[in-house]
């Protein structure tokens, strides 16, 4: 009898046990994602940076997954915004062209259904906090794309009419900005103690490091890499207010947090060694930091140098709050097998879009790029061979995966990478060029 006991005993601590062998899941997970205005992929330590402090990434960095093949869906931020927003890459919402003015007539179409309504079709509650820049209010107001709440600024700080926002009311104009980070952290913290109860949906977007920089008179010479360090250290210790309030309200473990930028960085910022900057086709342009931490799910911890982008993170959102992201078609792919450390990769394929013109491709390894700037024009490698005196094309073929970036092209050497990228590259333009609203940059050959 004592032994039947036991025997019972143990299969029910089996049954209950991870490893069973059962995918054991825990209950759904709040949402928190945080949005830096050109951040360099070498801005924060956990990549490497020496003068900036960012203790609270960092940390999430080193319990969670950091990602450092990770790119944003453009240069610059209103199209990158729409690529994470919706999980598509931005042509396909009419917002790939160029950055959106304060009075653009055009915005985020009603018709795309971003992380918000995702989230709203699970039950979640949903706020946005910061940098909204998808449109100009009342039109495309966060309001009207799956968010119960908003509190922040339409588009850049650099721009007219910039004033600050509660939900549809001005609050604001001029906006003291160097209390901005101090209130967009107020605000989350008040989110999250209000909201603790039920699952949630939180963005908070950042309006800096982009420029003109603004810090708080408490981080004010606070950095060893001038006002741009300050900012980015108060950034850092917002980052550190929401894992603290999240911890007060018993939700730190549940609670999914991903940490990226919307490009790299403009006229300063770190980035790693990589080539370039905001705006440019070299790797910095594109390559942001992304930090995902998920402590109930027992994520394998560590460094991946999977390929991915920001239009990922809604099919990983998805993913994990047990939603279908929808019918319409998403270029993005859940991460949540990256993360667990049961895949490699999920992707064979990213492009790199300069405006609506697709100037680059990647693989695990390699990046093949056919355009880049010279003073002020986009020079096209691939005209080469319609010039006189040239029989072929300056081919740019780069290890990707190379920490020394663009420095060295491989193209005569790898002929089979060479190849399959530019086939991938004819087949993007193909399936994307329809999507145009405007005819293909000047400079492309003809």
């Amino acid at each position: 009898m004592r032994h039947r006991a036991i025997i019972v005993f143990m299969l029910a601590l089996a049954a209950a046990s991870p490893a069973a062998g059962r995918d054991v899941r825990p209950a759904r997970p709040n949402i928190i994602i945080v949005i830096a205005d050109d951040l360099g992929f070498g801005d924060i330590g956990a990549n490497g940076s020496g003068k900036i402090r960012t203790p609270n990434i960092d940390r999430l960095a080193r319990r969670g997954v950091n990602f450092t093949q990770f790119y944003a869906s453009a240069n610059v931020c209103s199209p990158s915004r729409a690529g994470l927003m919706t999980g598509r890459y931005p042509i396909r919402s009419g917002l790939a062209y160029d950055v959106l003015g304060a009075d653009d007539p055009r915005g985020l179409p009603a018709a795309e259904e971003t992380l918000g309504e995702i989230a709203k079709r699970a039950g979640y509650a949903t706020k946005f906090i910061g940098k909204w820049h998808l449109g100009k209010f009342p039109d495309y107001s966060p309001l009207l794309h799956g968010f119960d709440e908003f509190y922040g600024v339409p588009h850049s700080n650099d721009m007219p009419n910039f004033a600050l926002y509660d939900g549809d009311a001005v609050i604001e104009q001029p906006v003291e900005q160097s209390t901005l980070t101090q209130r967009y952290g107020d605000e989350a913290e008040r989110f999250i103690r209000e909201r603790s109860e039920q699952p949630f949906l939180l963005i908070v977007s950042h309006t800096m490091p982009h420029i003109p920089l603004y810090a708080s008179d408490a981080y004010h010479g606070h950095s060893r890499a001038g006002l741009y360090g300050d900012v980015v250290e108060e950034l850092d210790a917002s980052v550190g207010r929401i894992i603290a309030a999240l911890k007060q309200a018993d939700a730190f473990e549940n609670t999914a947090i991903f940490i990226t930028s919307d490009n790299g960085p403009f006229f300063e910022g770190g980035t790693g060694g990589l080539k370039g900057g905001k705006g440019s086709s070299w790797e910095a342009g594109y390559r942001v930091p992304f930090i995902v931490s998920w402590p109930a799910a027992n994520l394998k911890k560590g460094v991946r140098d999977a390929i991915a982008m920001n239009i990922d993170i809604l099919p990983t959102v998805a993913d994990m709050i047990g939603v279908d992201p929808g019918a319409s078609t998403i270029d993005g792919r859940s991460l949540l097998g990256i993360l667990r450390g049961l895949a490699q990769s999920a992707h064979r394929h990213l492009f790199y879009f300069n405006n609506e013109d697709i100037v680059g491709v990647r693989d695990r390894r390699w990046k093949y790029l056919t355009h880049s700037y010279y003073r002020r024009s986009l020079g096209a490698f691939e005209k080469f061979d319609q010039l006189d005196g040239f029989t072929s094309s300056y081919d740019l073929l780069f290890d990707a995966k190379d920490a020394g970036g663009e420095e060295y092209s491989f193209a005569d050497r790898e002929p089979e990478a060479l190849n399959e990228l530019k086939a991938a590259l004819a087949a993007g333009r193909a399936k994307f060029d329809e999507l145009r609203t405007r005819p293909p940059d000047r400079t492309f050959p003809e």
